[in-house]
């Protein structure tokens, strides 16, 4: 095998393997793995200690290259960071809501909307029927569920 045809196959599997970052799977990385070695082991057996010496300094050099890359890439396309300026859970807003008055949008039967801070909310009453344009006020939060009672006034 000539040393083209090596440094071809080496090049060949390090861009395999680069394109691995961007195709889920494995086979393609894999398969690039297998050209880089293979092209270490020609360049050892058929041209010269130097090429392999090289072909392996080059190859052990683009693994750590190869994983920053692809912790880099895959923090930036899939990973959620806990840590996000300006997040504020659904659970937190809602919450906020404890003891609000607001008035029904809608006949609650016993659900229904309701603006309450301006907001257009669905809530649901304690199971008694609240009619449209009656004063509510917010007595429970139950994960996404907002219970109201009607004020007595």
């Amino acid at each position: 095998m000539s040393t083209a045809g090596i440094i071809t196959l080496f090049i060949f599997g390090l861009v395999a393997i680069t394109v691995e970052l961007f195709i889920p799977g494995a086979i393609v990385g894999i398969c690039g793995a297998g050209c880089v070695i293979l092209s270490i082991i020609f360049a050892y057996l058929y041209v010269s200690n130097l090429l392999g010496h090289i072909l392996l300094t080059l190859g052990i050099c683009f693994i750590p290259v190869f994983f920053i890359s692809w912790y880099k890439l895959l923090s930036k396309t899939f990973a959620v960071k806990a840590s996000e300026k300006g997040f504020s859970s659904a659970r937190d807003k809602l919450n906020d809501l404890m003891s609000a008055d607001g008035v029904a949008l809608t006949t609650l039967r016993p659900s229904g909307i309701a603006n309450i801070k301006g907001n257009k909310i669905d809530v649901i009453s304690e199971g008694e029927m609240i009619l449209k344009n009656t004063r509510i006020k917010v007595i429970d939060v139950k994960g996404n569920r907002i219970i109201v009672k009607p004020v007595k006034t």
